[in-house]
């Protein structure tokens, strides 16, 4: 399979089939809506629209402070695997209809609001209690009732708080200041002390500018009755008082809570009716008929026309294929086997529409990759009844083709694992006959034998990639670059081969095939140099450019090391398993409590080893391709395919 063939289409009616049309769209989920390419001139009910759109996302900012409210208190509920993989509320069609008939979004508001409101007022009041109480403490020396420590006629009465090391000489300032003042130490509490400073009213201008050199601070009793110590009991029971009506109103809370699926339920359904009219803002309109622009994949249009056209019979479709240089969406659309990859590919990016899709190109390389960087049987049997027992229990979507790909990576990993004798870790010797005899070669005995193998592989990767290209470049019609830059290339690697493998690895070669492969390669690499610069019109840049096109060599000669990755990831995995095994053996000893150290070292420890190798294995063998294999050939730039269709977060109703 590969990239979806996309048609441009244009539907115009009238406006009287307009709202259900759109339904009809955004339910066929086929249609990926763009601007018109004639221009419109907005009609008379331009602002009546645009206030309607308004009122729709207020309404939905009302919902959604709804179900930030509700959320705390909604009532705790044994989960199960079902409802953690697939929340969302799963409806009748009518019981669908009756939620959105009978939810009245203004009174829920305004109830929210008003417990909200009530909430907060009753902790701001109990923080104020509770400070007013904690001051009081200070004042218990008191006797008199604190309401009655106010001014008089004659008289002004003020409870400060002053550093302790300053009061010795505040007290002698202000009598040697005024004789019409007293002070009064009441209680000391860590470097400060609090004092009632009583003086004349007259004495004022005198009084206050020596209180404020001394930085006193004015304490506010305000609300407080009686005794400060009655006062500071009584306003500790009203904070208690206060607590118990949090509470109550928490209660009321949790009963509206219990119907928070309805609130979701309406969520969803207002972000639809949002996201039609976003979709409509798109749409050219005169004053009595609309026009939708856009892209529909090829295998859609039959359909989405029929449905268009019991709806409107008068309705005018008009489609054609992209123009040369139209920029077309791209839809990836590969068999229920390759359809996992498409993630992968996607992470780097998608192909330009008139290219071809990578992700049935990468599949076999990549879960190949996967299983040598894991490389461990026992870990990838496990991995693949993980992922698929999570597999089964999810919704179809993104979760649900990621475990797939990783069960295809556990199944990959074990054929690895039974070929190279890695089974947690295990010494091979010990194992029962029937596991070794499936062991090829064991890559902590022979590295290098291992090492031929994934060099092997990449060589294949990239002349892979060059034979790509090099039909890319002859269905274009390019076939002299098809030739000298690709073909050429793929000759030049395979005859280089054979001298690496005895040269650089040591390899035994017989000495005809070291001859003809060495002559091959001068050849070709003399060619190399005589054509690698051929659009350059200069006579000697074309000859320094053609040497310089035959260093490209060097990285070729890079990239295939880097598939020695694979190896390292391979070996370390091993390696670890045996640590953690080694670790657990010594465990065993220990009195008491050795078997069970033993039990949860080899759980925990290999669990980890699992999971760390396993995102090392997809981060490395997703590096492979991007670096490797989509630098000989993959262009990339395309845009993703969007289509107008129902997305609902929370909900679903069981037409879906």
């Amino acid at each position: 399979m590969a990239v979806s063939r996309m048609r441009k289409i244009q539907i115009l009616a009238h406006k009287g089939a307009k709202d259900e049309m759109v339904s009809a769209l955004r339910e066929e989920g086929a249609l990926h809506i763009t601007d018109p390419t004639i221009e419109f001139e907005r009609g008379s009910d331009e602002e009546a629209r645009r206030d309607n759109e308004r009122d729709l996302q207020a309404r939905q900012g009302k919902l959604e402070h709804l179900k930030d409210f509700l959320k705390p208190y909604i009532p705790k509920e044994k989960k199960t695997l079902d409802t953690m993989f697939n929340p969302r509320v799963v409806l009748e069609p009518d019981e669908l209809a009756g939620i959105l008939e009978g939810f009245d979004l203004d009174e829920w508001y305004e109830r929210v609001i008003e417990l909200e409101s009530a909430m907060r007022g009753a902790e701001a009041e109990i923080g104020r209690k509770q400070s007013l109480a904690a001051e009081l403490t200070h004042w218990v020396g008191v006797e008199a009732a604190v309401e009655e420590l106010t001014d008089t006629r004659l008289v002004s009465v003020a409870l400060v708080t002053v550093e302790s090391s300053d009061v010795a000489d505040l007290t002698t300032e202000l009598t040697e200041t005024t004789n019409e003042s007293d002070l009064v130490e009441v209680s000391s509490a860590g470097s400060s002390t609090y004092l009632a400073v009583l003086f004349l009213k007259s004495a004022e201008s005198s009084v206050l500018p020596v209180l404020k050199r001394y930085n006193a601070r004015w304490v506010n009793l305000a609300g407080a009755t009686g005794t400060p110590e009655e006062a500071a009991a009584a306003l500790m029971e009203e904070a208690a008082g206060l607590r118990a009506r949090i509470e109550e109103l928490k209660e009321q809370a949790g009963e509206l809570a219990r119907e928070h699926r309805t609130v979701l339920v309406v969520l969803d359904d207002g972000a639809e009716a949002v996201a039609k009219k976003v979709a409509e803002e798109r749409f050219g309109t005169t004053r009595e008929t609309f026009l939708i622009e856009g892209w529909i994949r090829g295998r859609d249009e039959e359909a989405v026309r029929a449905r268009l056209t019991e709806i409107a019979p008068e309705v005018e479709i008009s489609s054609r294929d992209p123009e040369k240089g139209e920029n077309a969406p791209v839809d990836l659309h590969n068999s229920g086997a390759i359809n996992p990859f498409e993630f992968v590919t996607t992470l780097y990016g998608r192909p330009a529409y008139s290219e071809r899709d990578p992700t049935p190109l990468l599949a076999p390389f990549f879960i190949v990759f996967f299983g040598l960087c894991v490389s461990d049987g026992g870990y990838g049997v496990t991995l693949a009844a993980v992922s698929f027992f999570l597999m089964t229990k999810m919704q179809p979507g993104g979760g649900r083709q990621l475990m797939k790909l990783l069960m295809m990576g556990g199944i990959s990993t074990a054929a690895v694992g039974a070929v190279t004798g890695g089974w947690f870790g295990i010494d091979p010797s010990i194992m029962p006959a029937w596991l070794r005899s499936t062991i090829v070669m064991n890559p902590l005995e022979e590295p290098m034998k291992m090492l031929n193998v994934v060099f092997i592989l990449g060589i294949i990767q990239i002349m892979a990639g060059l034979i790509i290209k090099m039909v890319a470049d002859f269905k274009e019609g390019h076939w002299r670059d098809g030739i000298l830059d690709q073909l050429l290339w793929v000759l030049f690697l395979a005859l280089l081969v054979p001298l690496g493998y005895s040269f650089i690895l040591g390899g035994s070669v017989p000495d005809g095939v070291m001859a003809i492969c060495g002559k091959g390669a001068m050849v070709a690499g003399a060619i190399v140099v005589l054509t690698g610069a051929r659009k350059n019109r200069n006579p000697i840049m074309k000859i320094l450019g053609g040497v310089l096109k035959l260093y490209d060599i060097v990285g070729y000669f890079g990239d295939v090391l880097s598939y020695a990755r694979l190896l390292a990831l391979g070996l370390a995995t091993g390696a670890i398993a045996m640590a953690i095994n080694g670790v657990a053996e010594m465990a065993s000893g220990i009195p008491i409590v050795g078997p069970i150290a033993v039990v949860l070292i080899l759980i925990g420890g290999h669990l980890f080893n699992l999971a760390v190798n396993c995102l090392g294995g997809f981060v490395h063998s997703a590096r492979l391709q991007y670096l490797e294999f989509f630098s000989k050939f993959f262009t990339g730039g395309g845009s993703a395919f969007q289509p107008f269709r129902v997305e609902k977060r929370y909900s679903t109703t069981k037409r879906e």
